[in-house]
């Protein structure tokens, strides 16, 4: 339910005019109390737990050779240190090309193509190269292998990869049309013998080539990253850390720990471009427009409209609705639980013992 029904559903329930999509901004009186109750029930509900599943949220950042700490999201509740992954990052800027890119142009002046497969099939957003050949640096380090990911749309595309542009090659792969004209991921792995190193796509033909996606990334597993508080980093590893004054003193972190502001560090201190991933509770943000919707799952969107009775029916002095309301809200609160927090009927009571022995609580 989006934010008008739910406000009707209440105005239905106390017998008052329900509002439309062009009286929902004008409203007055009892309508706007009951647009109010309804923010101020799921606010309710956001507050009776704290790691309601449907607030989780997903953020990747890219982390930077020689710097330790990074902002956390402004719109955190809590962090899951037990999330947060270290993982290889894509090395080519904008390597999806889903907007322009260097010596890269968009076919028809649009930033998305529509392009019809050897097998009829459509896919959208594949751009062109804007001459027969285009190369792009990305900085490597000696002796360690990485991989190349492509996919196109074109016949006999020519991957490179050299120590220098057009130069000699360690690595040089045609992509056919049966692995990879028709779409089709195509991936190859070298080994970097210089510090910087050119990846080239051609087109054998000379003709301009549609490409979806070109990315490198080193040939590394994600590993997690143990979480320590910022004390223990402090006693362990600040010394350490801060004593390190360049690249060649830097290495893979292990650790991640939260500073005294809202943000994160890593320990040791990264020596080469990364991408950290992690996941977060979110705040809760009230309802505006008529259109907006709960974040919570749509099953559970009467508990709103039960909170939101409580609130009318306690300022209209309807003691039994408001111990009616109540009662559903809470029957409502103890199914959320139960469904999304994997919560029983019976347990420890919030670390009260009866003799050792389980006791029935209320969730």
């Amino acid at each position: 339910m989006n934010y008008l029904t739910i406000v009707n559903n209440v105005l239905n329930e106390l017998n008052e005019i329900e509002l439309t999509a062009t009286t929902f901004g004008s409203s007055r009186g009892v309508q706007t109390t009951v647009k109010n109750v309804v923010n101020k029930a799921i606010n309710d509900i956001y507050n009776a737990e704290i790691e309601w599943p449907y607030l989780i949220a997903n953020r990747t950042d890219d982390i930077i050779a020689g710097t330790q700490e990074y902002s956390l999201p402004s719109d955190f509740r809590k962090i899951d240190w037990d999330t947060f992954m270290l993982r290889p990052k894509n090395l080519i800027t904008n390597g999806t090309f889903n907007t322009n890119i260097l010596n890269w142009t968009v076919v028809s002046g649009s930033p998305i193509k529509v392009e019809t497969t050897n097998s009829g099939a459509s896919v959208v957003g594949a751009l062109r190269l804007s001459s027969a050949e285009v190369t792009q640096t990305i900085q490597t380090i000696i002796n360690k292998e990485y991989v190349v990911r492509t996919r196109t749309f074109s016949n006999d595309v020519t991957l490179k990869v050299g120590t220098s542009s057009g130069g000699t090659q360690n690595l040089s792969a045609t992509l056919s049309v049966t692995d990879a004209g028709d779409g089709e991921w195509q991936v190859n792995r070298f080994t970097a013998t210089a510090t910087t190193t050119y990846i080239g796509l051609a087109e054998s033909s000379g003709s301009e080539a549609e490409v979806d996606t070109i990315e490198t990334v080193e040939n590394e597993q994600p590993h997690k990253l143990r979480y320590i508080s910022h004390d223990e980093w402090f006693e362990t590893f600040s010394e350490t850390d801060l004593d390190q004054t360049s690249t060649n003193q830097f290495a893979l972190p292990h650790y991640v720990y939260k500073t005294n502001d809202d943000k994160y560090g890593l320990s040791p201190i990264p020596n080469r471009v990364l991408s950290v991933s992690y996941q977060y509770y979110q705040t809760h943000t009230d309802l505006s427009a008529y259109t907006d919707i709960p974040t919570l799952p749509v099953r559970f969107h009467d508990i709103i409209v039960n909170r939101a009775k409580y609130y009318t029916y306690m300022m209209r002095a309807n003691v039994a609705g408001k111990e009616a309301a109540e009662r559903d809200y809470l029957e409502g609160i103890k199914r959320m639980r139960v469904e999304l927090l994997n919560r029983k009927n019976y347990m420890y009571a919030r670390g009260l013992r009866s003799s050792g022995k389980l006791i029935k609580v209320n969730t």
